[in-house]
């Protein structure tokens, strides 16, 4: 199932947070903001999307929904909470219409072409199951990355935390 990436980001940011923290409003959506993105471009985006568990082994985002989700004003908050490690409310369904989506390959690895040049977010979940004495663990989670594309050129990301 392929995740949105906004609501993505929302239930992950919710179970970051502690039970007491107030969710972020991102406030009203800026309509006018998201139309006036470019929808169509000349650049690739390309990376790895992996986490590093507490005894350092590696465990990458293999089969991960993946998403490149523009940088406006109202993900601009998003990028706030997420660094806060604060839950935020509902965002608006229309923001999804904007954000791109691939599958990461069994190494991590995703591939974006035909992006505009602008300023980005890549999101994806990289998760897998320890054992503890009480029984096997949800570990990882959620990962965001600010990325700047400029046009024509390929830009490279490590997607991790």
């Amino acid at each position: 199932m392929r995740y949105i990436a906004i609501a993505l980001l929302a239930a992950s940011l919710t179970g970051c947070a502690g039970p007491q923290a107030k969710p972020v409003d991102l406030g009203p959506f800026p309509a006018a903001e998201y139309k006036a993105l470019p929808r169509s471009g000349t650049a690739k985006v390309t990376g790895q999307v992996f986490m590093r568990t507490r005894g350092g082994d590696v465990k990458y985002g293999a089969g991960s929904d993946v998403a490149l989700i523009p940088a406006t004003s109202y993900t601009e908050q998003l990028w706030n909470a997420y660094q806060a490690d604060r839950p935020i409310a509902e965002p608006d369904s229309r923001a999804r219409q904007y954000s791109r989506h691939v599958q990461a390959d069994g190494s991590g690895y995703f591939t974006f072409t035909g992006v505009p040049a602008g300023r980005y977010y890549i999101a994806s979940n990289v998760v897998w199951e320890a054992p503890t004495q009480f029984g096997l663990s949800r570990q990882g989670g959620f990962i965001l990355t600010p990325v700047t594309v400029l046009e024509g050129q390929e830009t490279r990301a490590m997607v991790t935390k």
